[in-house]
């Protein structure tokens, strides 16, 4: 089941990605953040592309290993305690737990990207928080996560996870955290097939 769906959501999540069609699960094993995802893509680059541009260089998308790998980290805590659930406070009690994550940041979006929150916050914490970090806005918007922050330091390692959470709420339904697709109509949200309402995939994906 958790194999099924980390490659429900990898598939369009890495469409764009060189090496893609390289990836599959090994292995779905215990760890101390719960049953984590055990992957390979040895095509995948592990940088991001940066083209010269000028005097400067344009940065490219995040890697495809750190979206993998938030994803991994994800679906262990979604599944860490049995069946998943969202409590109706779950915002509340996340908030605390990563206090100096999110800095008592109100989240503006639905349970369903709590685990994806908790993943972006857990990694960051492990790799060690850069200096001064502030979480500034965590909303929705356009259907994907919006994560605004400042630090006193750039950290290539916090940047990607950053940018891989914001990533991946566009193929993890904002209302249960099951695989899902940004959707129109009225205004766009990321939900999976039961609760999309009707609602058809934006772009026709």
């Amino acid at each position: 089941m958790i194999a099924a769906e980390f490659l429900s959501v990898a598939a369009p999540a890495l469409r764009n990605h060189k090496g893609a069609d390289s990836v599959t699960v090994a292995a779905v094993e215990p760890s101390q953040h719960g049953p984590l995802v055990r992957w390979h893509g040895p095509l995948l680059a592990r940088e991001r592309e940066r083209t010269p541009q000028g005097g400067a260089s344009f940065v490219g998308a995040v890697p495809g290993p750190a979206i993998l790998d938030v994803l991994a980290r994800t679906l262990a805590i979604r599944w860490r305690d049995g069946a998943p659930r969202i409590p109706r406070d779950w915002d509340e009690k996340l908030g605390r737990r990563h206090r100096a994550i999110f800095d008592n940041c109100p989240f503006e979006c639905s349970g369903g990207w709590r685990w994806l929150w908790e993943a972006g916050a857990e990694m960051i914490r492990d790799n060690g928080i850069p200096k001064r970090f502030c979480s500034t806005q965590l909303k929705e918007k356009f259907g994907t996560i919006r994560w605004y922050h400042n630090s006193d330091e750039d950290c290539e390692y916090t940047q990607n996870v950053i940018d891989a959470v914001e990533h991946l709420s566009a193929f993890i339904c904002e209302d249960c955290g099951r695989p899902g697709r940004v959707r129109q109509g009225g205004w766009m949200r990321c939900l999976c097939p039961e609760h999309a309402g009707g609602r058809r995939v934006a772009g026709g994906g």
